[in-house]
């Protein structure tokens, strides 16, 4: 949204840079480049570090170097080259942003206010939504991950936007008002999209929860050891999979404890899995069975470490599935199982969905009106939800 807000400012033949970062200290700035003269403005101030320069177009993605003016250097910076242009990311202080951005002014660049003042345009040219557009720059920015960014700024440029737009003029069916009550129903899709489950991991001592746990997450956010009982209070990360965002917890080993700080460390452990959208019941040979009176949402069996003999992965046999985070065999299949538990497994982005409760409600309203053959009412519903309040 910023880069397209960015260049509809100007006409076809400038050549734009802003700053897509909030301005201020940081730990990263980075500059929106694009326009017909962006790369040779680029090869002008950036020196790519020995070893890292493209041999063809195709390995320029990605690079390495340094951005310097007229007389020295002014920032290390690694250059991305995207469809609309580059992304220069450099260290986040100020004074470094604005020598780069005055470097591209004394090139020939428009510089757009570090891109912060620009006002955005957000109705789309072809479904004129500028309802929605102002609903997307308030939920973007929370967005986790690049698949949710996608399922988001498809429902601006196509999705739920086309839907609505072409749903005005089509003929009133049964299909029509079905096709508008599932966009509603997926702003539960969404919700949890945009507001990440939470996934607990859980299982006797030693039984690889913390090792599959730095797995997921992608670091070392929990302490391994041999010794039982290492995790004693419940950590909880971010973790990626496949796009979709989900909090990650690390739970203390499921045991009859006798010392007052292990009981506790127990207790914290049944609260998080009592709490969970997902658990992970985890062990390494018999399956472990939830007690009487303990009640979960969502439970998922695995047997860990399924290469322990002589490398070779056993079936799941009574679990739902094995894996081993040492060799990373059945993690893939493991992704795919938590995500379908948790509903997000077969998510088309660019499917019509509604991602704001106002949106959902109004395209509850026009599938009604579509069911009562009110044509008229169904299109006011539908120019609301499109361009706002106002449409009613």
């Amino acid at each position: 949204m910023t880069t397209s807000g960015s260049i509809m400012a100007h006409d076809a033949q400038s050549t734009v840079a802003f700053l897509q970062t909030p301005p201020g200290k940081g730990g990263i700035a980075m500059i929106g480049l694009t326009g017909p003269r962006a790369e040779a403005m680029l090869s002008e101030m950036f020196r790519p570090r020995p070893g890292h320069e493209a041999s063809s177009a195709d390995d320029a993605t990605l690079l390495l170097g340094r951005l310097t003016d007229d007389r020295d250097v002014i920032d290390e910076a690694v250059v991305a080259s995207t469809p609309q242009g580059f992304e220069i990311n450099i260290h986040g202080g100020p004074i470094a942003a604005r020598r780069v951005l005055r470097r591209l002014t004394a090139l020939g660049a428009i510089v757009t206010s570090d891109g912060h003042d620009v006002p955005l345009e957000p109705a789309h040219p072809q479904w004129h939504n500028p309802a929605i557009g102002r609903e997307l720059q308030v939920v973007l920015p929370g967005a986790g991950g690049a698949f949710v960014v996608s399922a988001l700024t498809n429902q601006w440029s196509a999705g739920l936007s086309r839907l609505a737009r072409e749903a005005c003029s089509a003929p009133t069916s049964s299909r029509l008002a079905d096709a508008l009550r599932a966009a509603a129903r997926d702003y539960a899709t969404m919700t949890r999209l945009l507001h990440p489950p939470e996934v607990v991991l859980a299982g006797s001592p030693n039984a690889g929860k913390s090792t599959l746990a730095n797995l997921l997450v992608g670091r070392a956010v929990s302490l391994v050891h041999t010794q039982a009982g290492t995790t004693r209070d419940w950590v909880r990360e971010r973790a990626n999979l496949a796009g979709r965002d989900v909090w990650l917890t690390d739970t203390a080993g499921l045991w009859r404890a006798d010392h007052p700080v292990d009981v506790e460390s127990v207790r914290r452990a049944w609260e998080r899995i009592e709490s969970a959208d997902l658990v992970l019941l985890l062990s390494l040979s018999a399956r472990v069975e939830l007690p009487p009176g303990v009640h979960v949402r969502n439970v998922l069996h695995v047997r860990t470490q399924c290469d322990r003999d002589a490398g070779r992965v056993e079936s799941a046999g009574a679990f739902d599935l094995a894996v081993s985070a040492r060799t990373e065999q059945g993690i893939e299949a493991l992704y795919d199982r938590i995500l379908h538990a948790l509903g997000l497994g077969d998510v088309d982005p660019a499917r019509p969905m509604a991602f704001t409760q106002r949106q959902a409600e109004t395209l509850t309203a026009a599938a009604q009106a579509v069911r009562a053959g009110d044509d008229s009412l169904r299109r006011r519903h539908l120019r609301a939800l499109l361009e706002g309040t106002e449409g009613i």
